[in-house]
């Protein structure tokens, strides 16, 4: 993309992952537009070994394991174009991505742009999620519509304004950054024709993590609970307990961690459920 915006991509990795950045790769190489350059960020202890390519490829090592949140940022950071596109290790991206991305930037300058989201299942690439006509609080305080990393593009300048993405909330921080967004009355496009993949083993991996699972929604919960409706309260609470109760936590505890209300908070809650669903005047 040597004419127009400057789009850098950022990608952290993880020593053992060679093969799935190597495939990442490749799908950076094969796009119709090419990208000005790569960050690729090695969060681990050992040195990585970068696959060959024609790739404008700088690649930097952290001074500290941190998470996939740390390293984007720190990625970031570092990126000399004026947007940037993530792409975690072991996704992939449709050859047209970043050229539909670029038009779509060209046409309405947003701050921040979402591709859909498809899965990887064996050889074949099927349907998964796609967050057109999804990005608004109310959705986004409910559920996940299709945010991931690999499928968004935000302007450089805005997203280090807002500290990029919060470390404490993985794997809601993609819904966390775009929450940010909205709160500050930024300009969020999607662009459905720009395809990101990811593997059905990620998937798989992130669901079986279930301390992960239950940890970030909890600190999402925290962050956000007072921007959210009683219905969505309840829906991040049961998501958070059957986490807990998947984890094998101890109820007791997992009712006490959970929560963090006063008894009387507690039972004002259940009268307000109760009277949700039993429709009691």
């Amino acid at each position: 993309m040597n004419n127009g915006v400057l789009i850098s991509v950022v990608i952290p990795t993880l020593n053992n992952r060679q093969e799935f950045l190597k495939e990442a790769l490749n799908s950076i190489e094969t796009q119709s537009q090419l990208p000005f350059e790569v960050i690729i960020i090695n969060n681990g202890k050992q040195e990585l070994k970068v696959p060959q390519t024609s790739l404008n490829i700088r690649h930097l090592k952290t001074i500290f394991r941190g998470g996939v949140a740390q390293a984007r940022n720190f990625g970031a950071s570092l990126a000399q174009g004026e947007y940037i596109a993530f792409l975690d290790d072991d996704d992939l991206w449709g050859q047209d991505y970043l050229k539909n991305i670029k038009i779509q930037i060209d046409k309405d300058h947003p701050d921040c742009l979402i591709g859909k989201l498809d899965q990887l299942l064996g050889d074949k690439i099927m349907p998964f999620k796609n967050a057109h006509g999804q990005i608004n609080k109310d959705t986004i305080l409910t559920l996940n519509p299709g945010i991931t990393g690999s499928s968004v593009v935000i302007n450089k300048e805005v997203f280090l304004s807002i500290g990029g993405y919060d470390p404490k909330l993985p794997p809601s921080e993609d819904k966390s950054l775009i929450l940010e967004l909205i709160d500050r009355g930024l300009k969020i496009v999607t662009v459905p024709e720009s395809q990101a993949i990811a593997r059905q083993t990620e998937i798989e991996r992130l669901s079986r993590n279930k301390n992960k699972m239950y940890e970030g929604t909890f600190q999402f919960y925290r962050k956000y609970k007072n921007q959210m409706n009683l219905s969505q309260k309840i829906n991040n609470l049961c998501k958070i307990y059957k986490y807990l109760w998947m984890s094998k936590k101890s109820i007791v505890i997992g009712l006490c961690y959970l929560f963090q209300f006063t008894c009387l908070n507690t039972i004002r809650l259940i009268e307000k459920l109760f009277l949700s669903i039993f429709k009691v005047k």
